[in-house]
């Protein structure tokens, strides 16, 4: 269990207790504002929701309310414990506008991307280079004379072999277009760039002879993923110790006092337990709180019982909020990979919130299923519909709820397909393919 400093934590402990009898005198505003500063403190000295918790419930047990009851004391030390955590969740929120400006520049840079230059080459059905542009010259370093001719495992990374064989054998079966894949190509003083490659058959009179394709080195676009898939990886991890600690330390302590009042009620007259018990039902609300934001940063049923209790948890949590009637209809019979769990539980959250304040719906469906290769969800309301040529007038503009729905994606290999119309509805659905997922998940440890 983490505990205060011992020199900030009575430094703390005098000015809240100080600022808490203030409060209780009815210096409201100038309390008030002096403890906004002391969370402010905490905070940048790096003291957390727990232990502005345990200095509350200190100081509650040393000050003394004047002309007060136990119910009202309760009531008022509340708002001034409130007010002491508005810093806290200022800082939270400023995480989540963070995400939205890291999308932004990373939007920025995806434009300057595809507008430059890339590689152009061509080979034949032996895999034999016979022409590459001056950018594959630049980038990979080689002259154009010493690379024509040459076999594609000359610059490609062994690893990547594979890769490239069975690609080019898909191209030339399907006699279309091939997909998108990507690789890494070692350069000639032994660089390694990470590209993105797209190619074609070439027909001489109906006969394939050669492959025709554009890498496009998206080295740095490789980089920032893995920086987003890191991040989020801290920032998931940190949720979860927040969240365990909501529900275990503070969910002790509040047994503890559960336990407290109902030995002193045991002791007082009927009259007096009465009133006892309206203390008890007071703490039913800061128990439920507890439990809601312990669910909000971490839901600890998704780690114990998977995403479908989860998201069955979220669901019942939401329509009670919202009066939206939420149904589940999953065929996974198994658990997922952690890592897919958590970005589906939060996109799937991100989407219900979306709906349940927006969407003038009443009624949601969420559907789950996967295969060996991919993960799918959707969710879909009967709500008012958009107009997407309107809501999103351009490639890549949305709302901040689906950039950082597309950022954890974007971290993972999935992609994202929104369908609406007005009058008819809103259907978002999301693919996720588990062997990116599972690469992306270990580059995220690395």
């Amino acid at each position: 269990m983490r505990v205060l400093l011992p020199q900030l934590g009575s430094q703390l402990a005098d000015e809240y207790e100080a600022v808490l009898q203030q409060y209780f005198e009815g210096i409201g505003e100038a309390a008030l504002e002096h403890a906004y500063e002391l969370g402010r403190r905490a905070l940048a000295d790096g003291l957390g929701v727990l232990d502005m918790a345990r200095l509350h419930h200190a100081a509650l047990l040393k000050v003394s309310p004047p002309r007060l009851s136990r119910e009202e004391s309760l009531r008022i030390g509340e708002k001034l414990l409130i007010e002491t955590l508005t810093p806290y969740e200022m800082t939270h929120r400023g995480f989540r506008e963070s995400y939205a400006a890291l999308e932004v520049s990373e939007e920025r840079y995806r434009d300057l991307f595809e507008n430059a230059n890339d590689i152009v080459f061509a080979a034949d059905l032996e895999g034999h280079l016979t022409s590459i542009n001056r950018t594959g010259e630049r980038l990979i370093g080689y002259a154009r004379h010493e690379i024509l001719s040459t076999h594609f495992s000359l610059i490609v990374a062994p690893e990547c072999l594979e890769t490239v064989r069975q690609a080019c054998e898909a191209t030339i079966r399907s006699k279309e277009e091939g997909r998108g894949y990507e690789l890494e190509i070692v350069t000639k003083d032994g660089r390694r760039l990470s590209v993105e490659v797209k190619a074609r058959l070439i027909h001489e009179q109906g006969i394939p002879v050669g492959v025709q394709g554009i890498a496009r080195d998206i080295t740095e676009r490789k980089q920032t993923e893995h920086a987003l898939r890191r991040l989020n990886t801290r920032l998931e991890e940190e949720a979860t110790r927040i969240a365990h600690a909501l529900h275990d330390e503070a969910g002790q302590m509040l047994a503890s006092v559960y336990l407290a009042v109902a030995e002193v009620a045991s002791e007082l007259p009927a009259a007096a337990g009465e009133r006892l018990k309206r203390i008890s039902a007071l703490l039913d609300q800061v128990t439920e709180q507890l439990r809601h934001l312990s669910h909000e940063l971490r839901p600890i049923i998704l780690d114990d019982l998977g995403l479908v209790p989860a998201l069955e948890f979220l669901a019942q949590g939401i329509a009670r909020r919202s009066g939206l009637v939420i149904s589940i209809e999953s065929s996974i019979d198994d658990r997922l990979p952690s890592h897919i769990e958590t970005a589906l539980y939060r996109i799937l959250q991100e989407a219900l919130t979306n709906v349940s304040r927006h969407a003038q719906a009443t009624r949601a469906c969420i559907t789950l299923e996967r295969n060996l290769r991919v993960v799918r969800s959707s969710i879909r309301d009967d709500g008012a519909g958009l107009d997407l040529t309107k809501q999103f007038p351009r490639v890549g503009s949305c709302g901040l709820g689906v950039i950082g729905i597309r950022e954890r994606l974007t971290a993972i290999g999935g992609t994202l397909s929104i369908t609406s119309g007005i009058g008819e509805g809103t259907t978002l659905e999301v693919t996720i393919p588990i062997a990116l997922a599972a690469s992306a998940e270990k580059g995220s440890r690395r």
